[in-house]
């Protein structure tokens, strides 16, 4: 998949209660060191403590952001801001690591972006900017769901100004995607389906 470059999250899009709270309870860990508690009860831990590549490397950066938001979340699991800001931790968290070269460590970062933005979608479906990043979440991670996520935010944001840049790379990897899944005919050559 050549060279790729995670699009940003869109920060000004985050409520100040929000960037408040996250920026609380991210000092108390520092402070206490509490994050790995909360952590090991939240349950399963994050990527990062699954893997001893690639995401320790940030941790310290993002842990405790990922913490802020799976905090909230508990508080208020029924609003997709919340939610959306947990995904938004993994996206960075992920780009973060795919950006260092170590884009197979970036992978789990990328799908728990995607298990978070699919919470949010089933609440707010229409969020294009959700879309969006678990599109790009998806692409990064090599998914074979990539396609069809690159589609619905193509479809769900068309027309959308303030995304006309993400939605231009979204059809170039759509583009990409839907070339390397073309059927390879024995010669080497791509081989076409016509229609009469």
């Amino acid at each position: 998949m050549g060279s790729k470059s995670p699009m940003s999250v869109n920060k000004s899009q985050t409520p100040a209660w929000m960037k408040v709270v996250i920026i609380m309870v991210a000092a108390s860990f520092a402070v206490g060191g509490v994050a790995v508690i909360f952590a090991g009860a939240l349950g399963g831990g994050t990527p990062a403590q699954q893997s001893s590549t690639g995401g320790g490397l940030f941790a310290e950066s993002y842990q405790p952001r990922v913490d802020a938001a799976l905090i909230a979340i508990q508080s208020n699991p029924d609003n997709p801001d919340v939610v959306a800001q947990a995904g938004h931790a993994y996206y960075e968290w992920a780009a973060e690591v795919y950006q260092s070269g170590q884009a197979a460590a970036s992978v789990p970062f990328w799908l728990s972006a995607v298990s978070y933005y699919d919470q949010v979608l089933a609440m707010r479906p229409d969020d294009e900017v959700v879309l969006g990043n678990k599109a790009f979440a998806l692409y990064y991670a090599s998914s074979p769901d990539a396609a069809a996520a690159l589609e619905a935010f193509l479809d769900g944001a068309a027309g959308s100004q303030a995304l006309a840049q993400q939605l231009e790379t979204a059809q170039q990897m759509l583009a990409e995607v839907n070339a390397q899944a073309a059927p390879v005919a024995p010669d080497g050559t791509s081989e076409e389906t016509v229609t009469p």
